[in-house]
């Protein structure tokens, strides 16, 4: 019974720790405009065509989703799409009338028909503003520099400055006393003179 028993908690304990010892899910890849999948004209060709308003509400939310996803990811891609599907819309603009009336899916229709054209990042413009932004970094490095190498300068002026002081305080200081030696020494001398004429 304990052997049984043992064998039941080893098992246990391995399947544990084959669950616990699982890699770790790897986060997702960034999506690229080759992953969005966008909904070619046939396809809103063939529901206009079937004349059922709901497929086609439904469908054209999907393509103004998906308009929205390219712009953020691929913008000249987005910008194509669109193109093609405002052209398609405004080539077809009464058969779709007829099909949706003036409903809410009339009105998605013509917020696509009418959605602004897509603006394409300036690259000119963008690498003109990081030269200029390379350049103030140049001048500002530069400008540090100097700064920098001038207080380095005023630092090793005062050390001299500083050391200039203290040689003339040496000198002073040495001056001054072998002035008070030299009198010392005149005292010494005037002194010895003095006894030795009173000891005569």
């Amino acid at each position: 019974m304990k052997k049984v028993l043992f064998i039941a908690l080893a098992a246990a304990a391995i399947t544990f720790t084959g669950c616990t010892n699982k890699p770790a899910t790897t986060e997702p890849e960034p999506t690229d405009s080759a992953q969005v999948e966008v909904i070619p004209v046939d396809s809103l060709q063939a529901v206009i065509e079937a004349g059922d308003t709901t497929a086609i509400g439904n469908l054209f939310t999907q393509v103004q989703s998906k308009i929205e996803e390219l712009k953020n990811i691929d913008p000249a891609k987005a910008k194509e799409y669109l193109a093609t599907v405002q052209t398609f819309l405004k080539e077809n603009a009464e058969k779709i009338k007829g099909v949706v009336g003036t409903g809410a899916v009339a009105g998605l229709i013509d917020t696509v028909t009418n959605l602004p054209e897509i603006e394409l990042p300036n690259v000119g413009e963008a690498a003109a503003e990081a030269v200029e932004e390379a350049k103030d970094a140049v001048e500002g490095a530069k400008d540090a520099a100097v700064d920098a190498a001038a207080e380095k300068v005023n630092e090793a002026a005062a050390k001299v400055e500083e050391k200039v002081d203290a040689a003339k305080q040496k000198v002073e200081d040495a001056a001054n006393k072998a002035v008070e030696d030299g009198k010392a020494a005149v005292k010494d001398a005037a002194a010895d003179a003095a006894n030795k004429l009173l000891k005569k």
